[in-house]
């Protein structure tokens, strides 16, 4: 009993803290653009720097031989 009371009294909190309501917003086709350009730059940016520190990333996953 004390569980769902607690539930319920949880819910009724957020639904009273977060009221909807309507946004009067408005995305243009150039918004899609810069989305889709910072998505790209950051893939981008991401595999230049695993380029970059490949022979790194590779001697950590490799094992070395006794010889050495």
């Amino acid at each position: 009993m004390k569980r769902s009371t607690m539930f319920i009294s949880l819910i009724v909190f957020f639904m009273i803290s977060n009221p909807f309501t309507i946004a009067h917003a408005y995305l243009d086709p150039g918004s899609g653009s810069m989305l889709l350009q910072l998505l790209l730059g950051g893939v981008t940016g991401v595999v230049v720097i695993v380029k970059l520190y490949w022979e790194r990333v590779k001697s950590m996953f490799h094992r070395r031989d006794s010889t050495d």
